[in-house]
């Protein structure tokens, strides 16, 4: 892994910060925020170190909601998350960069308008188990893996979505890093590149928790698919020409 400067770190920690914002206030989005930008401040940035600042952000929102937490309700997403989680790994091993960029735009989309459609799938167990599979892809491979289990779970109140994502995402993670690392794509660089944005995400995460009320949920919610359209975008023009 090649030496990140402080501007890029700078900058990657607002990201991170952002995304943490927006992942406390709606139940999930931090990747969807952050990934484009890192990638576009430096792809080495993605997947590992922010896959590490994701950790942190969904063990503290794990805990936050873990008494609405439904094991029974997640058991066939996490289970379907294993494989797809080495799929995950597959992919990184054998896309070229181009195509990775690609690939986290088309995910970044897909997000987008799951939460601009108010799309919505029944929570049958298995519509979980694909939701948890692709999700095993998506995130393993972008670290964005909200979106299928959005898309199941997007009918549920919102208290539900939250609680239940936490704890997905908690496990899911943690699947996650132990591919990426027995894949040789998370390594003790790439721990110490996250170390300076953990904080930051911290930092978004308590924002969030004292300031929603202040904040109007359209702004909110269209800010932020604004912000990760227009980062999609640039992402792309720094990657592709």
């Amino acid at each position: 892994m090649t030496h990140v400067d402080t501007l890029t770190l700078v900058l990657a920690a607002l990201a991170c910060f952002t995304g943490a914002y927006v992942q406390t206030a709606i139940g999930f989005g931090m990747a969807v925020v952050a990934a484009p930008i890192l990638f576009y401040l430096d792809p080495a940035l993605v997947p590992g170190p922010l896959m590490v600042v994701l950790l942190v952000m969904c063990l503290v929102n794990g805990w936050r909601f873990r008494k609405g937490l439904e094991l029974n309700l997640l058991a066939p997403a996490l289970l379907a998350r294993i494989p797809g989680s080495a799929v995950g790994v597959w992919l990184l091993a054998v896309l070229p960069l181009q195509w990775l960029a690609v690939l986290i735009a088309i995910t970044i989309m897909l997000g987008v308008l799951v939460r601009l459609k108010d799309i919505a799938l029944p929570m049958t167990r298995t519509n979980m188990a694909l939701g948890g599979f692709l999700s095993g892809v998506m995130g393993t491979s972008t670290t964005i893996g909200g979106p299928p289990m959005v898309l199941v779970m997007h009918g549920a109140d919102m208290h539900r979505i939250r609680a239940n994502l936490a704890g997905f995402f908690v496990v899911s993670t943690l699947m996650s890093v132990g591919a990426l690392a027995s894949g040789g794509f998370l390594t003790q660089a790439h721990l110490m590149t996250a170390l300076p944005l953990a904080p930051a995400a911290l930092l978004g995460n308590w924002l969030a928790v004292h300031t929603l009320h202040l904040v109007s949920r359209p702004i909110m919610h269209y800010g932020s698919l604004g912000l990760c359209t227009f980062a999609v975008i640039g992402m792309l023009i720094n990657t592709l020409t």
